[in-house]
């Protein structure tokens, strides 16, 4: 059985007051450097590959402070595996091109300033993927083999449930389960384990059911019919299988 990162999300827009600043090209050329660029709290994670799938936009979108965004124009950016999309806002002048790659630096900039943090806004330093940093070929899909025995079903929330990427198990049990984790299964028990998306530094809690199969260090991958549950639409309950780690092709030591 094959599968591949697929999931996306959905961005919606709003008009601010000002235009999208126009880009033009850096004098430097320097490639390699570290450039500066604002983005959203949930966007970030430290040393995340992404990718630029839009020109820039035409409208940014509604903060609550725009005046921290005078001057830049705002790209469509997607996660390496979970291909979760997110906004990235550089500042005019700024060579920055669709479909190109990029990597987040390891530590945010420093102090946050208030004006970003009322709207979820931080600032940030990116580079350039070069051919140097990764030794094989970053496809926007990973196509791998599904093992037979392991996984069963398990409960997440809906802003950590991406179909088909893989994400590693790295607990056992915590021997604790959030209170409406623990509520929503009427006829089940559940666990809670950590797991991080494999490739990224985006780490969740995991919640399989007591007669699912996990090991910590083993990669798994969720299905692509989730159901959502809980009265306020809070949990995803989804199957989950054994990733064979044969059959991928990237190293996930190599994208550290």
């Amino acid at each position: 059985m094959k599968a591949g990162s697929v999931t996306s999300a959905t961005l919606g827009l709003g008009v601010i007051g000002g235009g999208v600043a126009q880009e033009t090209p850096t004098e430097d050329g320097d490639d390699e450097r570290f450039r500066d660029a604002i983005t959203t709290g949930e966007t970030y994670f430290s040393g995340a590959i992404f990718r630029v799938v839009s020109p820039a936009l035409q409208d940014a979108p509604v903060v609550d402070d725009p005046d921290v965004l005078q001057n830049h124009s705002v790209r469509v950016i997607e996660h390496f595996n979970t291909n979760e999309e997110g906004y990235l806002f550089v500042p005019e002048g700024t060579r920055i091109e669709e479909g190109e790659q990029y990597v987040f630096d390891d530590r945010l900039s420093s102090p946050t300033e208030e004006a970003l943090a009322v709207s979820d806004l931080v600032r940030v330093q990116y580079r350039p993927l070069t051919g140097d940093d990764l030794p094989f070929e970053l496809e926007t899909e990973e196509d791998f083999e599904i093992l037979d025995d392991g996984g069963g079903e398990a409960a997440v929330r809906p802003d950590n449930f991406f179909s088909s990427a893989p994400f590693e198990i790295t607990s056992g049990p915590q021997g604790w389960v959030p209170q409406d984790i623990e509520q929503s299964g009427l006829f089940t028990d559940y666990n809670t384990v950590h797991a991080e998306y494999f490739g990224t530094n985006n780490r969740f809690l995991f919640f399989p059911q007591e007669g699912a199969e996990t090991q910590a260090g083993e990669l798994y991958v969720m299905r692509d019919e989730p159901e959502l549950f809980d009265p306020a639409g809070n949990l995803v309950a989804a199957e989950f299988d054994v990733v064979d780690k044969e059959t991928l092709t990237i190293d996930d030591d190599s994208l550290r």
